[in-house]
Parts: structure tokens; sequence; C-alpha cells
């Protein structure tokens, strides 16, 4: 009888572990499938949204408040660079950031901030590498 009982505790914590680990990979799996969310769609802790406030991290604290950027950022579908234009803007709020196709904020930057993008500088400037970012790059414009 001892040894019976031995073999269902046994095959009872058995299920048990493999019940959690299972648990655990659906848990994961489930978090993992908004990976590529378009930027419409993004909600807070989203993998796409963690991307992106983990690169603008490198901004924050560095440039003084009130500063003016640039946010450029790859096309896409559902307005993707307007959606992390404002994603953007919501964590930098120290920063007047602002779109790449905004004449008049281009004129005021004095940085941009390119995210997984290879930016174009505003007309008649030039970009000076000014810190790599995780996910994307800051740049000094410079005006002649």
């Amino acid at each position: 009888m001892p040894l019976v009982r031995l073999v269902l505790v046994l095959f009872a914590g058995w299920a048990a572990v493999a019940l959690a680990r299972e648990t655990g990979g659906a848990l994961a799996g489930w978090d993992a499938r908004h990976a590529n969310n378009p930027p419409c769609l993004w909600r807070f802790g989203m993998a796409p949204a963690e991307r992106l406030r983990r690169c603008l991290a490198g901004v924050e604290g560095w440039l003084p408040p009130g500063t003016t950027v640039v946010f450029a950022s790859p096309p896409g579908g559902c307005s993707a660079e307007f959606f992390r234009w404002r994603w953007a803007a919501y964590l930098l709020p120290d920063l007047d950031v602002v779109p790449p196709d905004d004449p008049g904020g281009q004129k005021q930057a004095a940085y941009l901030v390119a995210y997984r993008t290879e930016p174009a500088p505003p007309p008649g400037t030039h970009l000076e590498l000014a810190r790599q970012l995780e996910g994307g790059r800051l740049f000094r414009i410079h005006r002649p």
C-alpha cells in the first residue's frame, strides 16, 4: 500500500509541474501575440511599444527640457508614422516632439530622433550623430 501511495504522490507532483510549465508557455505565447501589431493598435506593455520606450529612454534626460525634436520612423499601414510620433511625444513629455513633415517644427528643431529608419535631414541642414540608441539614433541638426 505505501508503494501505491508513493507512486500516486509522484504522479500528482509530475502532473502539477507539467501543468505549470504548459501554462507558463501558453502565457508567454499569449503575451507575444502582439509582437507585430501596427502602431495604431499598440497598448501599454505590448512588445512594440516597449521597444520604442527603450529606444527613447536614451534621449530622456539627455536633452534639456523644452528642446524641439523631430521624430522620424519608417512608413507603414494604419498611419504608422503618425501613431509612433504620438507615442514618442507621450514618452518624452519634457520635449517638444514634432513629426518630420511639420515645417515650423523642423525650423526650430535642434535634434532628430530616427527610430528604425534612415532619416532625411530637414531642408538646408545636415545631421551629425549625437548618440546611438537602442533601435535608433539621435542626431544633432546643423544649420549653415
